[in-house]
């Protein structure tokens, strides 16, 4: 997965990078329960829910065949990535996010620029610059603070770095939100960095 591929992901689940602009004011953050399948650059697919400041993120790896899941906590702005690692059962790592990111939606700063639509509900459009793609970015917001889309340029061409293709507000089931019973995550080896190289170099 190509760098601005992660990228694309981290905006749409409701991170940012950090970023730099005129005017810059609070993004809106997620306020509603819901679960959401996306598709990010590349055809990455993924399933997204989100509960009270917690994600669950599930994205499909071509070097983690089982695919990874990835439990976010945006107040605490920590993550645990739970990974199938060839010769080893399931494990869950801590990880850090690599610099540039941003974990707290509280965090989130962009320019409002209007309003749009996206999978049939109007949105408000945020502009953002993002130093690790060099692009500004502009994201469509609905009211309950949920990111539909994400566009970006490259090369004069425009680009879809993130969409939500499903989209259902609901309650979610806590558990999905924590560990596995019995499962410890424990920090990430320098060892085996190799294995997610997008998200830790």
């Amino acid at each position: 997965m190509r760098r601005h591929g992660i990228a694309s992901l981290m905006l749409g689940i409701g991170m940012s990078f950090n970023i730099a602009g005129l005017a810059a004011e609070p993004m809106p953050a997620p306020a509603a329960d819901y679960r959401a399948k996306a598709r990010a650059a590349q055809g990455v697919e993924m399933s997204v829910a989100h509960h009270q400041g917690q994600l669950r993120v599930e994205v499909a790896t071509g070097n983690l065949p089982e695919g990874m899941v990835s439990l976010i906590d945006l107040n605490r702005r920590g993550m645990v990535v739970l990974m199938d690692v060839p010769g080893m059962d399931r494990i869950a790592v801590e990880m850090e996010m690599p610099p540039g990111f941003a974990f707290s939606d509280a965090g989130r700063q962009g320019t409002h620029t209007g309003t749009g639509e996206a999978l049939g509900e109007t949105c408000e459009l945020w502009r953002f610059e993002v130093k690790a793609l060099n692009q500004p970015v502009e994201s469509c917001v609905t009211a309950d603070g949920i990111v539909l889309r994400t566009t970006t340029s490259m090369g004069s061409k425009p680009v879809v770095l993130f969409e939500v293709t499903e989209l259902t507000r609901g309650p979610q089931d806590p558990a999905q939100f924590t560990l596995p019973k019995g499962m410890k995550a424990r920090k990430l080896p320098a060892s085996m960095r190799s294995l997610l190289p997008d998200l830790v170099r």
